[in-house]
């Protein structure tokens, strides 16, 4: 033999003898247990009539014998769920099939429960039936708890999913009434502004909103403040009797007209970097109504919450970043179509500066004389346009009025030569150009023939608005007398004359004193 042979039987040598069996119960142990089982049970005849219910059953519907007998046991069921009751236990009774069926029954207290009802027929030694057996199991904590998965599933895909934040906490507030019973729940919490400033949100669950919105935000009292700064979760079965309660002014508690709110349950939404992105909290009228199990529910919501809101944050920053992109690529598509068109333009003034200064020049010099200072003008112009503090992006650019009658003057005219005034004044950058011709060809002739030709000569620059319009006046002294207006008009008066009625659709008056030239250019500011 081997050793593990030997060792076996050696241990079967020593066991014990078996005790005496016990003896059947009798009838009346048998009837102690059914009166005694902790679930509803009863015997039907084989026709379906009940004519026994244990204790349990009249304890849990609070009915009496004569009430239940045969058939009136339909009175604890829903009526809406009866006739499918009825048809399944018929069905049983005719085929002789077991009957397995969950529907709620109504209690003493008039709530409905489910019940998950099982019966077996009994049968003789020939296979008849001679009874009917039915227990009924409250499965009412199993129920529960299937549709606390079936809701924490549920939440679970729509905060992975979703991507906008408003609705991503709505459903989390939601989730939250349900999950924890409450008769009110709210979510309070942070977001930014496009100008980085913070600000708080939120949402409500259970109530109308128009409760609340009369109702300042809520601060960092003692009792928010766990919650606002993250540090823990906050629960108790009746938070008017917590030390932290109605310990700040000037409620002291809750405001005038705000829901009674009993148990209370805060859960901080912290983010994966630790900031506090928010706060759950759920409240309801009566006493001890959350328990430890809700603040598990709510801590593994909160957590997944505020991975959401992260994403959801990432999500709403990328899409403003490719709508930024979108339309910084538009506007480039536009400023090259724009310069496109404002090039063509210079090239068509440049061009036909050229031909009228080529036709009444008397040589190359002075041609080369004329064309550089009306160019260089051009050219003033639109660094002006596009200097100082104008948005790149924008279409439309601006100069500034001054600006375009300092850059005139300054080749031509010592500061004590010029007195410039006037409100200030954008012309755009359409009629940047005829405006700065103008002045260019003014100072240039001032230069020349009048004013600026001495010394002591001087110009005066000043213009206001009038009934939408602007007024320019150039007023000069101090220059070589004049006895007479000139005879040959130049070019460069020409070029006055188109840029003023042109473009701006304005008019010139030219006044020849004895001091010198008095020029006015008037035009509509719908055209500057």
């Amino acid at each position: 033999m081997i050793l593990g042979e030997i060792d076996l039987k050696e241990s079967e040598m020593t066991r014990p003898a078996p005790a005496p069996r016990r003896p059947v119960p009798e009838e009346k142990e048998f009837a102690l247990l059914a009166e005694n089982l902790p679930e509803p049970a009863w015997i039907a005849d084989p026709d379906g009539w009940i004519y026994w219910y244990n204790n349990r059953w009249y304890e849990y519907t609070g009915t009496t014998p004569d009430q239940m007998e045969g058939w009136g046991w339909q009175a604890v069921h829903d009526p809406n769920l009866l006739p499918d009751v009825l048809f399944r236990w018929k069905h049983s009774i005719a085929t002789g099939q077991p009957f397995e069926m969950v529907f709620p029954l109504r209690g003493v207290d008039g709530a409905y429960r489910p019940f998950l009802t099982r019966v077996r027929p009994v049968r003789d030694a020939a296979g008849a039936i001679t009874h009917w057996v039915g227990c009924n199991a409250d499965v009412s904590q199993q129920e529960q708890q299937r549709l606390l998965l079936a809701t924490l599933n549920e939440t679970a895909s729509v905060v992975a999913a979703e991507l906008d934040l408003e609705r991503l906490v709505q459903a989390v507030t939601d989730a939250g009434v349900r999950l924890t019973g409450a008769e009110l729940g709210a979510f309070f919490y942070n977001v930014t502004d496009e100008h980085g400033e913070g600000y708080t949100l939120y949402t409500i669950s259970g109530v109308p909103r128009e409760q609340f919105s009369k109702f300042p935000m809520p601060r960092n009292t003692e009792v928010f403040d766990p919650t606002f700064r993250g540090t823990g979760l906050v629960r108790s079965d009746d938070i008017t009797k917590d030390p932290r309660y109605g310990r700040n002014p000037p409620y002291h508690g809750m405001p005038p007209g705000h829901l009674p709110v009993r148990s209370y349950l805060a859960v901080p939404v912290i983010s994966r970097s630790g900031e506090v992105l928010g706060g759950l909290f759920f409240g309801h009228g009566l006493p001890a109504r959350f328990t430890r199990y809700h603040e598990e529910l709510l801590t593994g919501v909160a957590a997944q919450t505020a991975v959401s809101i992260d994403n959801a944050r990432l999500y709403e920053r990328a899409q403003k970043e490719i709508a930024r992109r979108e339309k910084v690529e538009g506007i480039r598509k536009l400023l090259l179509r724009e310069l496109n068109h404002r090039v063509k333009n210079v090239f068509a003034i440049l061009a036909g500066i050229v031909v009228a200064s080529a036709a009444r020049v008397a040589s190359p010099a002075e041609l080369a004389q004329k064309l550089q200072g009306r160019i260089l003008a051009l050219a003033r112009a639109h660094e002006l346009i596009y200097a100082g503090d104008n948005d790149p992006t924008e279409i439309e650019h601006s100069a500034n009025l001054r600006d375009l009658v300092l850059s005139a003057l300054a080749p031509q005219a010592s500061e004590q030569q010029r007195r410039v005034e006037g409100p200030d004044c954008e012309i755009r950058s359409g009629a940047v150009t005829s405006v700065a011709l103008i002045l260019h060809e003014l100072a240039t002739n001032a230069a020349k023939y009048g004013a600026l030709a001495a010394p002591e000569g001087k110009v005066s620059v000043s213009w206001s608005i009038r009934e939408r319009s602007l007024v320019l006046s150039w007023i000069e002294t101090g220059g070589p007398p004049v006895t007479s207006p000139p005879r040959r008009t130049g070019f460069g008066t020409q070029l006055i004359e188109l840029s003023a009625t042109g473009n701006l659709s304005g008019e010139v008056r030219r006044i020849w004193g004895e001091t010198g030239l008095q020029f006015t250019l008037e035009a509509p500011l719908d055209r500057l």
